[in-house]
């Protein structure tokens, strides 16, 4: 993963470096908005009999942070291309997990969200709250198409892709019904790096020669990425909601 962010360094500073003789110029821009985060979901299962057969499905829900972005780019026109660094913020809220299965017990992982050890048949269903926060710092390459539609407004799409590192800052669940696993997921902090893209659109206005303002939307996500203490893979997406002031250099 490490190559592939230095990858993307090096494709983003060339981009930006190589200026051809129809370019119009260069840019700075800075973005500041707010997520709306869809819920992270997970799928655990683990076979070892007919009478150990244990399956789990989480549904984590975020409340909203905030949104910074930071990009350098390159305007030939109708066609932008930049590089942009950016820094999204969220907290967890709660935790849905339904269980089924047969031959769960204190030593199974399915077991820290699970009332039915007994080894019995269950189908449970249960809910705890959440604390922590989490964050996500993102390095991508964005390009843009400026549609020509005559006037001082001018509506614009964009995608971009690279990647991103999401960090689980004290996430931590009380009232387990295993208490060694409330332990073990008490202020626990780790990180993930993964693949990501965005799409979106906005309307730009001029409001000199060198300064733009913008309204734009985003849709953000993540390759799918595993965190020990969420116990399965997820990826992280949002909806991004941003105002952006763009000034030439």
């Amino acid at each position: 993963m490490k190559k592939i962010t230095s990858l993307l360094a090096l494709l983003s500073t060339g981009l930006l470096m190589s200026t051809p003789a129809y370019a119009v110029g260069h840019y700075v821009s800075g973005s500041i908005g707010i997520p709306a985060y869809q819920d992270l979901n997970s799928t655990y299962s683990f076979y070892d009999s007919p009478t150990v057969n244990l399956a789990r499905d989480t549904n984590i829900s975020l409340n909203s942070g905030v949104l910074l972005f930071g990009a350098l780019g390159i305007d030939y026109g109708t066609i932008r291309i930049e590089g942009e660094l950016g820094y999204q913020t969220f907290s967890f809220d709660k935790i849905k997990v339904h269980s089924t299965g047969i031959g769960n017990t204190p030593a199974n992982i399915v077991s820290q969200y699970v009332y039915n050890t007994s080894g019995t048949a269950f189908n449970e269903t249960s809910t705890f709250g959440l604390t922590g926060k989490g964050n996500v710092t993102s390095l991508m390459a964005n390009a843009y198409y400026d549609i020509p539609v005559g006037g001082c407004i001018k509506p614009f799409v964009t995608a971009g892709a690279g990647v991103a590192q999401v960090r689980y800052v004290d996430y931590n669940t009380s009232s387990l019904p295993n208490p060694d696993y409330s332990n073990v997921l008490n202020r626990y902090s780790e990180n993930a790096t993964a693949f990501a893209y965005q799409l979106g659109a906005g309307i730009a206005v001029p409001v000199s020669r060198n300064v733009t303002l913008d309204a734009r939307y985003r849709y953000f996500t993540t390759a799918r990425y595993n965190m020990q203490s969420f116990g399965g893979d997820t990826s992280l997406q949002n909806h991004q909601f941003l105002v952006n002031v763009r000034v030439g250099i």
